[in-house]
């Protein structure tokens, strides 16, 4: 895994925190949360019985902890986020079905591409949600089949003139211009010195891979023979001047030593790979999401309006 994949995942990890572990006792104790009944029913809609709830299901010291205390616990940590999520969902495609609006085949599998972005192919993103965060394929497309939709929801009920669908792009055209993908590897030292010794090496003819190996001090990457995999020539994750070289470059060279922050950097591009073109009406769709999301302010904001239009009762 590349180290700066798993810094994305460390921030994604911090938001979700332990929701993943928690999602099938929500689902079936949330009847109890979101009716009046008494808990008698209630265990009837769930199934559970007072044996049941009452089973010891671990024991430190003299100490037990049942079955009741674990779902108690859970709800209070975690029960509101995820019955928002729940609402939220269930809003969204109110809303879309109000609208008329779909999400296509197509539109879904763009969506999950982008997604991925920065990742070595979807089946990599795929399975670092399932490790990292204990989400299963399934729910990671339901998620961002709901983010994309909401997407287009926002678009839908903004009023927005073609006249600024027009300037909008003529003001970000730097943004829309395709993006390179560079397939890289690299030597990291902690000094200058040690830089140029390695540089020497490969002027003598040392492979690149043998020596990441032998001599960077970023172990991620270095078990690997210095590959750091493919990456976005505008990643946020990687120090802006030795994209920048590495763009420069043509397929095989080596360029270093590079100043950044961890150090000093010797790189070789392996392979480059450049976005295709995005269509007219993909360029002036994108324009309108983005002043659509200006109009609504954010996306938490779109969200607690869908909430508040269609929520009708919450009980706890």
């Amino acid at each position: 895994m590349k180290k700066y994949n798993v810094l994305k995942v460390v921030v994604i990890a911090q938001a979700i925190g332990m929701i993943a572990l928690t999602v099938l006792f929500i689902l079936h104790y949330v009847p109890y949360l979101t009716t009046g009944k008494d808990n008698s029913e209630a265990q009837q809609m769930t199934g559970s019985s007072d044996a049941e709830d009452e089973e010891v299901i671990a024991v430190i010291a003299d100490h037990q902890i049942t079955k009741q205390q674990l779902i108690n616990e859970l709800l209070e940590l975690y029960g509101d986020r995820e019955l928002e999520q729940m609402l939220i969902h269930h809003a969204i495609e109110l809303a879309a079905e109000e609208k008329g609006i779909t999400l296509s085949a197509d539109e879904l599998s763009q969506a999950i591409k982008e997604a991925a972005s920065g990742y070595e192919n979807e089946e990599s993103y795929f399975e670092l949600m399932r490790s990292q965060l204990g989400l299963s394929q399934q729910r990671v497309v339901a998620d961002i089949a709901d983010h994309a939709l909401l997407m287009k929801i926002i678009t839908a009920s903004a009023n927005i003139s073609e006249q600024e669908v027009n300037d909008f792009i003529a003001e970000h055209m730097e943004e829309l211009k395709p993006k390179q993908r560079l397939d890289l590897s690299w030597i990291l030292s902690p000094t200058y010195e040690d830089a140029d010794k390695v540089m020497q090496l490969l002027h003598k003819g040392n492979l690149f891979s043998d020596l990441a190996k032998s001599f960077s001090i970023d172990p991620y990457s270095a078990e690997q023979g210095g590959s750091l995999g493919e990456i976005e020539s505008d990643d946020p994750f990687y120090d802006e001047r030795m994209l920048q070289e590495a763009m420069q470059l043509n397929v095989g060279d080596i360029v270093g030593p590079i100043e950044i922050s961890e150090g000093y950097a010797i790189i070789q591009l392996l392979g480059r790979q450049i976005e295709n073109e995005k269509s007219e009406d993909a360029i002036r769709e994108w324009a309108r999401t983005q002043l659509a999301l200006q109009q609504i302010g954010s996306l938490s904001e779109a969200k607690q309006q869908l909430l508040n239009q269609y929520v009708t009762v919450i009980r706890k």
